[in-house]
Protein backbone atom coordinates (compact mmCIF):
# COMPACT_ATOMS: atom_id res chain seq x y z
CA UNK A 1 0.00 0.00 0.00
CA UNK A 2 1.69 3.57 -0.89
CA UNK A 3 2.26 5.61 2.00
CA UNK A 4 0.07 9.13 2.23
CA UNK A 5 1.85 11.94 0.89
CA UNK A 6 4.38 14.15 3.03
CA UNK A 7 3.65 11.23 5.54
CA UNK A 8 6.99 10.51 7.71
CA UNK A 9 5.97 6.82 8.90
CA UNK A 10 7.29 4.92 11.99
CA UNK A 11 9.41 2.58 12.23
CA UNK A 12 6.71 0.06 11.67
CA UNK A 13 5.67 1.41 8.59
CA UNK A 14 2.10 2.01 10.02
CA UNK A 15 0.59 5.54 9.07
CA UNK A 16 -1.76 5.16 11.90
CA UNK A 17 -1.52 8.15 14.46
CA UNK A 18 -1.13 7.83 17.60
CA UNK A 19 -0.88 9.73 21.42
CA UNK A 20 2.37 10.65 22.23
CA UNK A 21 3.62 8.49 25.25
CA UNK A 22 2.80 9.83 28.51
CA UNK A 23 5.91 12.08 29.02
CA UNK A 24 6.13 11.31 33.06
CA UNK A 25 6.56 7.43 31.86
CA UNK A 26 9.12 8.35 29.05
CA UNK A 27 11.13 10.44 31.36
CA UNK A 28 11.35 7.56 34.04
CA UNK A 29 12.56 4.90 31.62
CA UNK A 30 15.19 7.59 30.19
CA UNK A 31 16.37 8.09 33.86
CA UNK A 32 16.77 4.49 34.57
CA UNK A 33 18.41 3.84 31.18
CA UNK A 34 20.89 6.93 31.72
CA UNK A 35 22.17 5.36 35.04
CA UNK A 36 23.43 2.40 33.21
CA UNK A 37 24.73 4.09 30.27
CA UNK A 38 26.87 6.36 32.26
CA UNK A 39 28.35 3.70 33.89
CA UNK A 40 29.44 2.17 30.84
CA UNK A 41 29.61 5.18 28.72
CA UNK A 42 31.35 7.79 30.96
CA UNK A 43 32.76 5.43 34.45
CA UNK A 44 33.67 2.20 32.67
CA UNK A 45 37.52 3.97 32.50
CA UNK A 46 37.15 3.88 36.13
CA UNK A 47 35.82 0.45 36.91
CA UNK A 48 38.82 -0.72 34.33
CA UNK A 49 41.43 0.94 35.98
CA UNK A 50 40.57 -0.32 39.28
CA UNK A 51 39.76 -3.87 38.01
CA UNK A 52 42.13 -4.56 35.54
CA UNK A 53 44.72 -2.16 36.39
CA UNK A 54 44.55 0.13 32.90
CA UNK A 55 46.43 2.84 32.10
CA UNK A 56 44.96 5.69 30.26
CA UNK A 57 46.18 4.75 26.66
CA UNK A 58 44.35 1.19 26.98
CA UNK A 59 41.18 2.90 28.48
CA UNK A 60 41.28 5.32 25.18
CA UNK A 61 41.69 2.02 23.27
CA UNK A 62 38.69 0.22 24.82
CA UNK A 63 36.73 3.79 24.60
CA UNK A 64 37.70 3.86 20.61
CA UNK A 65 36.15 0.24 20.23
CA UNK A 66 33.23 1.34 22.17
CA UNK A 67 32.51 4.50 19.76
CA UNK A 68 33.22 2.27 16.83
CA UNK A 69 29.92 0.07 17.63
CA UNK A 70 27.71 2.43 18.78
CA UNK A 71 27.92 4.28 15.07
CA UNK A 72 26.28 1.44 13.67
CA UNK A 73 24.20 0.27 16.02
CA UNK A 74 22.63 3.60 16.31
CA UNK A 75 22.05 4.62 12.75
CA UNK A 76 20.70 1.01 11.87
CA UNK A 77 18.06 1.23 14.63
CA UNK A 78 15.57 2.25 12.53
CA UNK A 79 16.06 0.07 9.51
CA UNK A 80 16.48 -3.03 11.84
CA UNK A 81 13.18 -2.37 13.37
CA UNK A 82 10.89 -2.13 9.62
CA UNK A 83 13.31 -4.99 8.82
CA UNK A 84 11.44 -6.97 11.76
CA UNK A 85 7.86 -5.64 11.39
CA UNK A 86 7.80 -6.70 7.94
CA UNK A 87 9.17 -10.51 9.05
CA UNK A 88 6.54 -10.44 12.22
CA UNK A 89 3.90 -8.08 13.00
CA UNK A 90 3.97 -9.20 16.42
CA UNK A 91 7.61 -7.73 16.24
CA UNK A 92 5.90 -3.69 17.30
CA UNK A 93 9.07 -1.50 18.07
CA UNK A 94 7.91 -1.72 22.27
CA UNK A 95 8.93 -5.37 21.99
CA UNK A 96 11.69 -4.78 20.59
CA UNK A 97 12.16 -2.25 23.01
CA UNK A 98 11.80 -4.81 25.86
CA UNK A 99 14.08 -7.18 23.94
CA UNK A 100 16.89 -4.75 23.93
CA UNK A 101 16.26 -4.23 28.37
CA UNK A 102 16.66 -7.67 28.83
CA UNK A 103 19.42 -8.90 26.75
CA UNK A 104 21.30 -5.70 27.96
CA UNK A 105 20.42 -6.98 32.00
CA UNK A 106 21.80 -10.80 30.84
CA UNK A 107 25.07 -8.93 29.54
CA UNK A 108 25.42 -6.79 32.35
CA UNK A 109 26.39 -10.04 34.58
CA UNK A 110 28.94 -11.48 32.32
CA UNK A 111 32.25 -9.41 34.13
CA UNK A 112 31.00 -10.10 38.01
CA UNK A 113 30.42 -14.18 37.24
CA UNK A 114 33.32 -14.53 35.20
CA UNK A 115 36.01 -12.64 37.54
CA UNK A 116 34.48 -14.94 40.03
CA UNK A 117 35.13 -18.40 37.69
CA UNK A 118 37.86 -17.93 35.91
CA UNK A 119 39.81 -14.22 36.80
CA UNK A 120 41.86 -14.79 33.66
CA UNK A 121 39.15 -14.25 31.38
CA UNK A 122 37.73 -11.02 33.00
CA UNK A 123 39.73 -8.67 30.62
CA UNK A 124 37.54 -10.84 27.86
CA UNK A 125 34.65 -10.35 29.21
CA UNK A 126 34.97 -6.94 30.05
CA UNK A 127 35.08 -5.93 26.33
CA UNK A 128 32.60 -8.02 25.16
CA UNK A 129 30.23 -6.77 28.19
CA UNK A 130 30.87 -3.18 26.38
CA UNK A 131 30.75 -3.88 22.88
CA UNK A 132 27.35 -5.37 23.50
CA UNK A 133 26.42 -2.85 25.78
CA UNK A 134 27.35 -0.08 23.33
CA UNK A 135 25.69 -1.80 20.51
CA UNK A 136 22.06 -2.30 22.54
CA UNK A 137 22.70 1.58 23.66
CA UNK A 138 22.85 2.31 20.19
CA UNK A 139 19.64 1.09 19.76
CA UNK A 140 17.92 1.82 22.55
CA UNK A 141 17.78 5.31 22.86
CA UNK A 142 16.37 6.51 19.41
CA UNK A 143 13.76 4.73 20.17
CA UNK A 144 13.56 6.14 23.55
CA UNK A 145 13.70 9.36 21.53
CA UNK A 146 10.95 8.47 19.05
CA UNK A 147 8.90 8.19 22.23
CA UNK A 148 9.38 11.11 23.57
CA UNK A 149 9.03 13.32 20.61
CA UNK A 150 6.39 11.46 18.93
CA UNK A 151 3.37 13.25 18.49
CA UNK A 152 4.63 16.79 20.09
CA UNK A 153 5.12 19.94 18.33
CA UNK A 154 6.15 23.34 18.95
CA UNK A 155 6.10 24.54 22.94
CA UNK A 156 4.96 20.91 23.90
CA UNK A 157 8.22 19.64 22.12
CA UNK A 158 10.50 21.88 23.33
CA UNK A 159 9.34 21.04 27.03
CA UNK A 160 10.01 17.50 26.95
CA UNK A 161 13.13 18.13 25.42
CA UNK A 162 13.92 20.20 27.99
CA UNK A 163 12.96 17.80 31.09
CA UNK A 164 14.52 14.96 28.81
CA UNK A 165 17.77 16.70 28.89
CA UNK A 166 17.67 17.45 32.60
CA UNK A 167 16.55 14.11 33.71
CA UNK A 168 18.98 11.90 31.48
CA UNK A 169 21.79 14.49 32.99
CA UNK A 170 20.83 14.02 36.29
CA UNK A 171 20.42 10.28 36.38
CA UNK A 172 24.24 10.48 35.37
CA UNK A 173 25.58 12.54 38.46
CA UNK A 174 23.84 10.25 40.31
CA UNK A 175 25.29 7.39 38.99
CA UNK A 176 28.60 8.61 39.25
CA UNK A 177 28.50 9.25 43.19
CA UNK A 178 26.80 5.34 43.52
CA UNK A 179 29.81 4.37 41.87
CA UNK A 180 32.26 6.00 44.72
CA UNK A 181 32.25 3.43 47.04
CA UNK A 182 32.73 0.01 44.77
CA UNK A 183 34.91 1.50 42.49
CA UNK A 184 38.13 0.29 44.35
CA UNK A 185 36.76 -3.16 46.11
CA UNK A 186 33.57 -4.00 43.68
CA UNK A 187 34.14 -2.57 40.15
CA UNK A 188 32.04 -5.52 38.53
CA UNK A 189 29.59 -5.57 40.93
CA UNK A 190 28.45 -1.90 39.76
CA UNK A 191 28.30 -3.08 36.21
CA UNK A 192 26.01 -6.37 37.35
CA UNK A 193 23.48 -3.70 39.61
CA UNK A 194 22.73 -2.70 35.68
CA UNK A 195 21.29 -5.51 35.17
CA UNK A 196 18.56 -5.01 37.96
CA UNK A 197 17.78 -1.58 36.11
CA UNK A 198 17.17 -2.76 32.80
CA UNK A 199 14.90 -5.10 34.22
CA UNK A 200 12.93 -2.81 36.10
CA UNK A 201 13.12 -0.34 32.43
CA UNK A 202 11.46 -3.75 30.46
CA UNK A 203 8.48 -3.60 33.06
CA UNK A 204 8.32 0.38 32.52
CA UNK A 205 8.16 -0.48 28.79
CA UNK A 206 5.36 -1.82 28.96
CA UNK A 207 2.84 0.70 29.54
CA UNK A 208 4.07 2.06 26.65
CA UNK A 209 2.16 1.91 23.08
CA UNK A 210 3.40 -0.46 20.37
CA UNK A 211 4.62 2.46 18.46
CA UNK A 212 6.17 5.90 19.26
CA UNK A 213 3.13 8.09 17.62
CA UNK A 214 3.49 9.30 14.01
CA UNK A 215 5.24 12.26 12.84
CA UNK A 216 3.71 14.47 10.10
CA UNK A 217 5.33 16.62 8.19
CA UNK A 218 2.49 19.04 7.28
CA UNK A 219 1.98 19.95 10.86
CA UNK A 220 5.29 20.41 11.63
CA UNK A 221 5.92 23.86 13.08
CA UNK A 222 7.81 26.43 10.61
CA UNK A 223 11.51 27.42 11.90
CA UNK A 224 13.29 30.72 10.78
CA UNK A 225 15.92 30.47 8.40
CA UNK A 226 18.55 30.80 10.22
CA UNK A 227 17.98 27.02 12.43
CA UNK A 228 19.41 25.62 9.30
CA UNK A 229 23.04 26.98 9.75
CA UNK A 230 22.85 26.79 13.17
CA UNK A 231 21.53 22.85 12.90
CA UNK A 232 25.02 21.99 11.00
CA UNK A 233 27.16 24.24 13.09
CA UNK A 234 25.69 22.69 15.97
CA UNK A 235 26.04 19.06 14.77
CA UNK A 236 29.76 19.60 14.11
CA UNK A 237 30.29 21.10 17.77
CA UNK A 238 27.93 17.50 19.36
CA UNK A 239 30.49 15.50 17.50
CA UNK A 240 33.51 18.10 18.99
CA UNK A 241 32.09 17.44 22.41
CA UNK A 242 31.94 14.15 22.39
CA UNK A 243 35.50 14.31 21.34
CA UNK A 244 36.50 15.81 24.06
CA UNK A 245 34.98 14.00 26.77
CA UNK A 246 36.36 10.29 25.58
CA UNK A 247 39.45 11.99 25.71
CA UNK A 248 38.94 13.60 28.82
CA UNK A 249 37.35 10.79 30.42
CA UNK A 250 39.39 8.04 29.75
CA UNK A 251 42.28 9.91 31.02
CA UNK A 252 40.08 11.27 34.15
CA UNK A 253 41.61 8.44 36.41
CA UNK A 254 44.92 9.09 35.28
CA UNK A 255 44.48 12.95 35.99
CA UNK A 256 43.23 12.22 40.09
CA UNK A 257 45.64 9.37 40.40
CA UNK A 258 48.32 12.27 39.47
CA UNK A 259 46.92 14.62 41.66
CA UNK A 260 47.23 12.68 44.60
CA UNK A 261 43.35 12.06 45.22
CA UNK A 262 41.96 9.02 47.38
CA UNK A 263 39.71 6.63 45.03
CA UNK A 264 36.60 7.18 46.53
CA UNK A 265 36.47 11.35 45.85
CA UNK A 266 37.35 10.18 41.92
CA UNK A 267 34.17 9.92 40.77
CA UNK A 268 32.52 12.95 42.49
CA UNK A 269 35.23 15.33 41.51
CA UNK A 270 34.96 14.01 38.09
CA UNK A 271 30.96 14.71 38.35
CA UNK A 272 31.71 18.36 38.55
CA UNK A 273 31.25 18.87 34.42
CA UNK A 274 27.91 16.89 34.94
CA UNK A 275 26.77 18.93 38.15
CA UNK A 276 26.75 21.92 35.96
CA UNK A 277 25.88 20.44 32.68
CA UNK A 278 22.68 19.91 34.35
CA UNK A 279 22.02 23.23 36.19
CA UNK A 280 22.61 24.68 32.81
CA UNK A 281 20.59 22.49 30.82
CA UNK A 282 17.85 23.44 33.77
CA UNK A 283 18.75 27.88 32.59
CA UNK A 284 18.22 26.67 28.42
CA UNK A 285 15.14 24.74 29.23
CA UNK A 286 13.69 27.21 31.40
CA UNK A 287 14.80 30.55 29.12
CA UNK A 288 14.12 30.50 25.72
CA UNK A 289 15.92 33.94 24.44
CA UNK A 290 19.18 31.60 23.38
CA UNK A 291 16.79 30.17 20.48
CA UNK A 292 18.13 31.23 16.86
CA UNK A 293 21.20 33.28 18.10
CA UNK A 294 24.94 32.88 17.11
CA UNK A 295 26.19 33.65 20.58
CA UNK A 296 25.48 30.26 21.68
CA UNK A 297 27.55 28.03 20.18
CA UNK A 298 30.52 30.18 20.47
CA UNK A 299 29.63 30.41 24.09
CA UNK A 300 29.71 26.38 23.80
CA UNK A 301 32.92 26.36 21.78
CA UNK A 302 34.77 28.70 24.01
CA UNK A 303 33.81 27.62 27.18
CA UNK A 304 33.96 23.89 25.86
CA UNK A 305 37.94 24.06 24.51
CA UNK A 306 39.17 26.46 27.33
CA UNK A 307 38.04 23.84 30.24
CA UNK A 308 39.31 20.51 28.80
CA UNK A 309 42.44 22.24 28.18
CA UNK A 310 42.62 22.74 32.16
CA UNK A 311 41.22 19.67 33.08
CA UNK A 312 43.74 18.16 31.24
CA UNK A 313 46.82 19.81 32.01
CA UNK A 314 45.40 20.29 35.89
CA UNK A 315 48.28 18.68 37.60
CA UNK A 316 51.07 20.56 35.75
CA UNK A 317 49.46 24.09 36.23
CA UNK A 318 49.10 23.14 40.09
CA UNK A 319 52.51 22.45 40.19
CA UNK A 320 53.59 25.43 38.62
CA UNK A 321 51.52 27.76 40.52
CA UNK A 322 51.96 26.06 43.77
CA UNK A 323 55.93 26.23 43.14
CA UNK A 324 55.92 29.73 42.15
CA UNK A 325 52.74 31.49 43.72
CA UNK A 326 52.27 29.74 46.75
CA UNK A 327 55.80 27.76 47.21
CA UNK A 328 54.61 24.92 47.49
CA UNK A 329 56.86 21.77 46.84
CA UNK A 330 54.20 18.98 45.88
CA UNK A 331 55.75 15.41 45.74
CA UNK A 332 56.03 16.29 49.32
CA UNK A 333 52.72 16.93 49.59
CA UNK A 334 50.10 13.54 49.42
CA UNK A 335 47.56 15.70 47.20
CA UNK A 336 48.06 18.72 44.73
CA UNK A 337 45.66 21.15 46.01
CA UNK A 338 46.32 24.02 43.87
CA UNK A 339 45.79 21.30 40.52
CA UNK A 340 42.61 20.24 42.03
CA UNK A 341 41.13 23.48 41.92
CA UNK A 342 41.86 23.96 38.49
CA UNK A 343 40.72 20.54 37.44
CA UNK A 344 37.30 21.22 39.17
CA UNK A 345 37.32 25.32 37.19
CA UNK A 346 38.20 23.05 33.92
CA UNK A 347 35.67 20.20 34.54
CA UNK A 348 32.82 22.77 35.60
CA UNK A 349 33.78 25.04 31.91
CA UNK A 350 33.54 22.05 30.34
CA UNK A 351 30.04 21.66 31.80
CA UNK A 352 28.71 24.89 30.72
CA UNK A 353 30.02 24.30 27.09
CA UNK A 354 28.57 20.53 26.74
CA UNK A 355 25.11 21.57 27.81
CA UNK A 356 24.74 24.77 25.12
CA UNK A 357 26.19 22.51 22.53
CA UNK A 358 24.10 19.59 23.15
CA UNK A 359 20.92 21.49 24.08
CA UNK A 360 21.62 22.99 21.00
CA UNK A 361 21.75 20.29 18.70
CA UNK A 362 18.99 18.44 20.21
CA UNK A 363 16.66 21.63 20.21
CA UNK A 364 17.33 22.22 16.38
CA UNK A 365 17.63 18.81 15.17
CA UNK A 366 14.23 18.41 16.47
CA UNK A 367 13.04 21.91 14.64
CA UNK A 368 14.15 21.50 11.50
CA UNK A 369 13.98 17.90 11.32
CA UNK A 370 11.73 15.10 12.31
CA UNK A 371 10.90 12.84 15.41
CA UNK A 372 10.88 9.24 14.19
CA UNK A 373 12.96 6.40 15.06
CA UNK A 374 15.87 7.80 12.49
CA UNK A 375 15.92 11.46 13.26
CA UNK A 376 17.13 10.64 16.59
CA UNK A 377 19.47 7.42 15.23
CA UNK A 378 21.09 9.99 13.27
CA UNK A 379 21.42 12.05 16.20
CA UNK A 380 22.99 9.52 18.67
CA UNK A 381 24.70 8.54 15.33
CA UNK A 382 26.87 11.87 15.78
CA UNK A 383 27.23 11.43 19.29
CA UNK A 384 28.83 7.99 18.20
CA UNK A 385 31.16 9.73 15.86
CA UNK A 386 32.84 11.90 18.46
CA UNK A 387 32.90 8.57 20.93
CA UNK A 388 35.17 7.54 17.95
CA UNK A 389 37.33 10.05 17.09
CA UNK A 390 38.02 11.27 20.39
CA UNK A 391 40.39 8.18 21.67
CA UNK A 392 41.62 8.18 18.26
CA UNK A 393 42.76 11.66 18.45
CA UNK A 394 44.27 10.58 22.19
CA UNK A 395 46.32 7.72 21.14
CA UNK A 396 47.86 9.81 18.58
CA UNK A 397 49.33 11.57 21.24
CA UNK A 398 50.35 9.13 23.15
CA UNK A 399 52.39 7.82 19.93
CA UNK A 400 53.59 10.98 18.84
CA UNK A 401 54.96 11.30 22.47
CA UNK A 402 55.57 8.64 25.18
CA UNK A 403 55.91 9.84 29.06
CA UNK A 404 53.79 10.89 31.73
CA UNK A 405 52.47 14.63 31.01
CA UNK A 406 53.67 14.71 27.67
CA UNK A 407 51.15 12.44 26.62
CA UNK A 408 48.70 14.32 28.18
CA UNK A 409 50.06 18.11 26.75
CA UNK A 410 50.23 16.39 23.37
CA UNK A 411 47.03 14.79 23.23
CA UNK A 412 45.46 17.94 24.29
CA UNK A 413 47.02 19.79 21.78
CA UNK A 414 45.75 17.07 18.92
CA UNK A 415 42.29 17.31 20.11
CA UNK A 416 42.13 20.79 20.53
CA UNK A 417 43.56 21.61 16.79
CA UNK A 418 41.14 19.01 15.36
CA UNK A 419 38.18 20.20 17.13
CA UNK A 420 39.27 23.75 16.53
CA UNK A 421 39.39 23.15 12.41
CA UNK A 422 36.29 21.50 12.43
CA UNK A 423 34.22 24.01 14.35
CA UNK A 424 35.80 26.79 12.41
CA UNK A 425 34.94 25.40 8.78
CA UNK A 426 31.35 25.12 10.06
CA UNK A 427 31.21 28.64 10.81
CA UNK A 428 32.63 29.56 7.86
CA UNK A 429 30.19 28.14 5.52
CA UNK A 430 27.26 28.76 7.83
CA UNK A 431 25.82 31.93 7.04
CA UNK A 432 23.97 33.86 10.01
Amino acid sequence: MANPPKVKITAMDNPVISNPAPLTLVLLITFLGSMGTAVITSGIAFLTNQGLGYSGTQNLVLALVLGGVYIPAALLSGPLLRWTAAKSHRLSTKRSLIAIMLVTAAIAQGPMLVSRIDPGLTEIAVWVMGIAYMVASGMQWPIVEAYLSGGRRSKTLRGAIGKFNIVWSSAMVLSYWLMAPMIEERPFVVISLLGVIHVLIAGLVLMLGSEPALHIEEEHERHPAVYVPLLMVFRVMLIASYVILSVMIPLMPSIEAGLGLDELWWTPIASTWLIVRVVFFVVFERWHGWHGHWWTPWLGMSAMLTGFALAIISPAIGRLIGAQLFGIDYPTLEVNTVGTVVLIIGLSMTGVGIAAIYYGALYYAMAVGGSDVDSGGKHEAFIGCGYTVGPLCGLIGGFVYEGGLGVIGVTSAVVLAMVGVGIVKALKHSKP
